[in-house]
C-alpha cells in the first residue's frame, strides 16, 4: 500500500504498475481499462476517472506498462482535506468482463 498526498489548489500526478497475483506487472491491452476513484468503503466515491474518458477538468489515466494517473487541482476543490482510500480498478476484456479493484492506497487531502 502507498501513501499519495494531495494539497487543495494543487493537481497531482501519480505513476503506477498493475500486479497480478503473483506480483507480475500486467499491461493493459487495447480494450482493457484502468478506473481511479477516491473515497471511502461502503461510500459514494468522491472523485473517479476512467482511461480514455478524462474528466471536464482534464483529470485522466493514460493506461501501458506505466499508468500514469493525473489529477486537476479543480477535481479536488469539492472534496474536504481528510484521509481517504484511492481504488484502483482494473477491466480486463478477456477475463470474465468485470471491475476488479487491484490496489488500494491511502489518498490524503491537505489543505494549501
Amino acid at each position: 500500500m502507498t501513501l499519495v498526498y494531495a494539497y487543495k489548489g494543487r493537481g497531482v500526478t501519480k505513476d503506477f504498475t498493475i500486479n497480478d497475483s503473483n506480483g507480475v506487472a500486467i499491461t493493459p491491452g487495447a480494450n482493457d481499462l484502468v478506473r481511479v476513484s477516491i473515497g471511502r468503503v461502503g461510500e459514494a466515491a468522491l472523485f473517479s476517472v476512467t482511461s480514455g474518458t478524462p474528466t471536464s477538468n482534464g483529470s485522466s489515466i493514460t493506461k501501458g506498462a506505466l499508468n500514469r494517473l493525473r489529477i486537476d487541482a479543480s477535481d479536488l476543490e469539492d472534496i474536504d482535506p481528510g484521509t481517504y482510500t484511492l481504488f484502483v480498478d482494473y477491466f480486463d476484456n478477456a477475463d470474465a468482463q468485470e471491475w476488479k479493484t487491484v490496489d488500494r492506497q491511502v489518498f490524503v487531502l491537505e489543505d494549501e
